[in-house]
């Protein structure tokens, strides 16, 4: 097989053991995010280096190796999703802190840092999503749902303050390539079709929870025009975050 000649190349190639090599492949297809320094760095700097040659091997699986070399990002990133996407949805409770997250990333990118990360905290999406019209959850199912994007490589849980009873997060910038406008877009869009379904059934005239949530990420659509990517802007959507899960309340 070609792929089995491309793994040859770069053992031979270079003092890599083949382990090493294992290692960073298993690494890659279980954060699909990796950066320089997070969550494994010698994974990073393997697949960095022998681009040319580990692209092939991913592709055979219908993937494709993004390298931002301004965020000093590798990306897994996937076309055609042909098994498991119905395994993958996410929750809505999941779907909407995720939509936070993005929009938190998109208002802070002014105090971006050189690397494109966005510094922000658990209060931070509390806020957003009280204003939005939504219940938030507990701190202990917010945090379920920031360690499974954590995996992802989206974002970057750092210290508990005990004090002032929130948890600092680092906005990672693979959440722009795995969470781009099309899929904001479609939770818009699912949005307006819930709020219009749901004032068709309510004669109170009082705001539903759809029409405010619609209200607030409006406004998205105007901030992220001004937003600028790290690295390459051809995004993709990973398989567990595709458009029709947006209202998806349980897993599939």
């Amino acid at each position: 097989m070609a792929e089995l000649r491309e793994v040859a190349a770069i053992l031979d190639a270079s003092k890599i053991e083949e382990e090493e090599l294992q290692s960073a492949l298993q690494a890659l297809l279980f954060h699909q995010c990796l950066y320089e320094d997070w969550p494994y760095p010698p994974a990073y700097r393997i697949l960095a280096r022998h681009l040319a040659h580990i692209r092939p091997i991913v592709a055979a699986f219908g993937y494709r190796l993004v390298h931002h070399a301004v965020a000093n990002m590798l990306v897994l990133e996937t076309d055609n999703v042909v098994y498991g996407l119905h395994m993958a949805r996410l929750k809505k409770d999941e779907t909407i802190v995720l939509l936070v997250l993005r929009l938190l990333y998109a208002e802070g990118i002014s105090s971006i840092d050189e690397r494109g990360r966005v510094d922000i905290n658990t209060d931070d999406i509390h806020d957003r999503l009280r204003s939005a019209g939504e219940d938030p959850p507990t701190i202990k199912r917010l945090l379920e749902i920031l360690r499974q994007f954590q995996r992802k490589g989206l974002v970057r849980i750092g210290e508990n303050d005990p004090e002032e009873q929130l948890i600092q997060l680092m906005i990672m910038p693979g959440i722009t390539v795995l969470v781009p406008d099309v899929y904001v877009e479609g939770v818009i869009q699912w949005l307006e079709r819930k709020a219009f379904d749901e004032a068709e059934m309510a004669a109170t005239g009082e705001p539903t929870t759809a029409e405010s949530m619609l209200a607030h990420v409006a406004e998205y659509r105007a901030s992220i025009r001004a937003e600028v990517p790290a690295g390459e802007n051809d995004p993709s959507i990973l398989p567990s975050m595709r458009n029709e899960e947006a209202g998806d309340d349980s897993d599939a």
